[in-house]
């Protein structure tokens, strides 16, 4: 990433994009954090130096294209980090109407994330795009599977946006966590009725937002040159099945 270029954070106020913001802000980047939570967004971009907040819808097509449009000039790299763990049960019990709440959310916001960030960096020769996909987007996900889809889902638009940009100097990667400490895997616990399960990673804990922002801020980074079209786990070695 050039020195003088901004990364772009969608979800911001979440846990994972929240330490993102924070760990790349430590490192010197300026940022660009964008979230639906007027007030969140504000408060973490306060407390970083050379962030700014946008208040911004990213299932609105207009004001995502518009996000993209004001960042353009400074922009190095995307970090999409957006995204919901959707209805829980056995697929034949999932509501309808839930099951396309989830898809949308997760899958929309990756779709219009993409596609403005590419329009916005493939002009300029260089840039990293980095996905929050999941385990659940390259396995199974039993009682999950609105989730599961939605995963997958982003996992086919990085790696097709990938191979479109990988002769433009603009990468395109996933990152892949595993159960995270985190306000959505305490919900998916309590409505699975377990626990922890941390019992099922193999080094038997969750994973930290921060060591999964470890990986963004790599893939957001030079150091990450040739890589392009990946998932990368941070899973414990929960996917090594």
């Amino acid at each position: 990433m050039a020195e003088h270029s901004s990364v772009l954070i969608t979800g911001a106020a979440g846990e994972i994009g929240r330490a993102a913001a924070e760990l790349l802000a430590s490192r010197g980047c300026s940022l660009v954090l964008v979230d639906h939570d007027a007030e969140a967004v504000s408060a973490l971009a306060a407390r970083l130096r050379g962030a700014t907040a946008v208040a911004a819808d990213m299932l609105d097509a207009r004001r995502v294209a518009a996000v993209f449009d004001d960042a353009a000039p400074r922009l190095g790299a995307v970090v999409l980090a957006v995204g919901t763990e959707g209805p829980i049960g056995p697929l034949e019990t999932c509501d309808d109407a839930a099951f396309a709440r989830s898809m949308t959310v997760n899958v929309t916001s990756a779709w219009l994330g993409l596609k403005h960030a590419l329009r916005v960096l493939k002009p300029k020769g260089a840039g990293s795009i980095v996905a929050l996909s999941s385990i659940s987007g390259v396995m199974a996900s039993p009682m999950m599977g609105a989730y599961a889809a939605g995963k997958h889902a982003v996992m086919g638009l990085v790696r097709t946006a990938a191979r479109e940009a990988a002769g433009t100097g603009v990468r395109v990667n996933a990152v892949c966590p595993g159960p995270a400490d985190s306000e959505m895997m305490r919900r998916i616990d309590t409505r699975l009725g377990r626990p922890d399960a941390a019992q099922s990673v193999p080094m038997k804990r969750y994973a930290a937002p921060a060591e999964i922002a470890e990986t963004i801020a790599f893939l957001c980074s030079d150091a990450s040159r040739y890589s392009t079209g990946g998932a990368f786990m941070v899973d414990g070695g929960y996917s090594c099945r």
